[in-house]
């Protein structure tokens, strides 16, 4: 990870599983979006979600791995869009680790034919963290790749991961 501040910042605001907007086929007008579930954000900082081999999303990655991830956190004030790469993974002791209940409502078990996981490569993300405004001070303009903006009411910024 070139960047562990702004990994860490990021890591701040998706503390937990969240729902996000995942948009693919990026080149199209108008994009695919489909929302996900961040199962989670390993110690390298990809984020991880369960997916049906047989949904658009899964298919457009199969042509084009770029994704955006759209996050808003009204309750937080905190809003974040994410872009990089994503990767189908095939991979049944992940699939043991990430798996809940809650995803019966998609899947017929963590062992269903049709459950895929995806994991998206974060390669920079634009965050704007209204609540905790005057708590964030380590984002800088330099070799981190990190820009931090403030206002007495906001902090918003571009991590480049």
């Amino acid at each position: 990870m070139n960047n562990p501040e702004g990994l860490r910042k990021i890591r701040t605001m998706i503390d937990e599983q969240k729902t996000v907007m995942m948009a693919s086929d990026l080149d199209k007008t108008p994009f695919s979006v489909c929302p996900m579930t961040i199962q989670q954000m390993d110690e390298k900082g990809d984020l991880w979600f369960f997916v049906s081999k047989k949904s658009g999303l899964f298919n457009d990655i199969e042509q084009d791995n770029r994704v955006q991830l759209l996050y808003a956190d009204e309750d937080d004030d905190q809003y974040i869009s994410i872009f990089g790469n994503a990767t189908h993974i095939i991979a049944k002791q992940k699939r043991e680790e990430l798996w809940n209940s809650h995803l019966l409502n998609w899947f017929n078990g963590k062992d269903d034919e049709d459950l895929a996981l995806i994991s998206v490569n974060m390669d920079n993300a634009y965050y704007w963290d209204h609540e905790n405004a005057k708590l964030v001070s380590f984002f800088k303009i330099g070799k981190s790749g990190s820009v931090k903006e403030t206002s007495e009411s906001e902090t918003k910024g571009f991590v480049n991961l």
